[in-house]
């Protein structure tokens, strides 16, 4: 290896003197592309995260949680704050941030609570410098749940802290949606649910309204599809606003207690088969089941709870209870992890 790196340098020097410079930067930097070395996590005993390089230098040493490098840059948590680091272990951006996003889009979103606690949010792009300078957002940070901030097919919705409505940015920062809606939603496909009074229409990315205010709940697409609610219950449409799945369904119990449905994911969307709301926790009358996108239940397998839920890394999976036994499945309802129940009878899961 050393030999053919000598080599290398010899031949780039020879270059560059009979003026091929230009060119000879371009060999010597995909040269070193083509070897970069990627990082190797380790599992210490007490659950912490070493990363080191292939020959086993430590870049990073009992990190409390894993590293999600994308861009070549991943979040790094310090004393409470949050920065970037690249795979060299230098930070690209300081931990000085009270949130910091993965990766959406092309940007990062980060959040501060300036000296007056106001909260402000602005953008990085993928390198880690400051695309959009931080403004002021109705955000709480103590929250464990807020607005999805993050970008989408190129625009990312904006909360107004005086207004409390929403408009959507585009990634140089300008408004390009107004901030007339009491609810959104992003635009995690080129529709985006809104509400303007008491009820829910889609508008594209340009603001214009495709379909009407007629739902009483509507959720983001996902896979082509959108979870509807008409007062009654929870079916799916598409684009066009045709119901593929006819509404059928129960809701679930969303993060404040408002009525919700899951989204697809890998094909399939859990569902509640009973009416009214599935709580979290306690007892359900109804089942509960992974559908297709023809509303066929997959397996044919009805489970007496079924919870959505991500990993660190943003990856879906769900908990299930049939019985005394609690299952963990993967987004295509593959058992990942069964054990007896030792929770309370009937106790649902997140």
């Amino acid at each position: 290896m050393k030999k053919n790196v000598y080599i290398l340098l010899i031949s780039l020097f020879l270059l560059s003197y009979t003026g091929c410079y230009a060119d000879t930067v371009d060999v010597f930097s995909s040269y070193f592309a083509e070897n970069k070395q990627e990082l190797v996590e380790v599992v210490n005993p007490d659950y912490t995260y070493t990363y080191k390089t292939p020959d086993g230098r430590i870049i990073f040493n009992n990190l409390e949680q894993p590293l999600k490098f994308d861009s070549d840059l991943a979040i790094y948590q310090k004393r409470g704050k949050y920065g970037l680091v690249n795979k060299n272990g230098d930070f690209v951006v300081e931990p000085i941030y009270d949130v910091i996003s993965d990766l959406h889009d092309g940007m990062r979103a980060f959040l501060f609570q300036d000296a007056s606690g106001r909260v402000k949010i602005g953008y990085f792009n993928q390198k880690g410098e400051i695309a959009i300078e931080p403004v002021p957002a109705d955000i709480h940070l103590q929250s464990d749940y807020s607005y999805d901030y993050n970008f989408y097919n190129g625009l990312a919705m904006y909360r107004d802290p005086n207004t409390n409505k929403y408009g959507y940015i585009d990634k140089t920062g300008n408004l390009v949606i107004p901030i007339v809606y009491q609810w959104a939603e992003p635009f995690k496909e080129t529709l985006a649910p809104v509400t303007m009074g008491d009820k829910y229409g889609y508008i594209d990315t340009t603001g214009q309204l495709i379909l009407p205010y007629q739902y009483v709940f509507a959720n983001a697409f996902s896979e082509g599809l959108a979870a509807v609610y008409d007062g009654n219950a929870w079916g799916y449409i598409d684009h066009s606003g045709n119901y593929v799945i006819e509404p059928q369904f129960g809701s679930y119990e969303g993060h404040e207690g408002e009525d919700t449905a899951n989204p697809f994911i890998d094909g399939y969307a859990a569902v509640y088969l009973g009416q009214g709301m599935a709580v979290s926790y306690g007892t359900n009358d109804g089942k509960f089941a992974l559908i297709d996108k023809e509303g066929n239940i997959l397996n044919g397998l009805e489970y007496d709870s079924l919870w959505l839920s991500y990993d660190e890394f943003g990856k879906a999976y769900y908990y299930a209870q049939l019985g005394k036994k609690s299952y963990k499945l993967n987004s295509r309802g593959k058992i990942l992890e069964v054990e007896d129940s030792v929770k309370e009878e009937n106790q649902n899961f997140y």
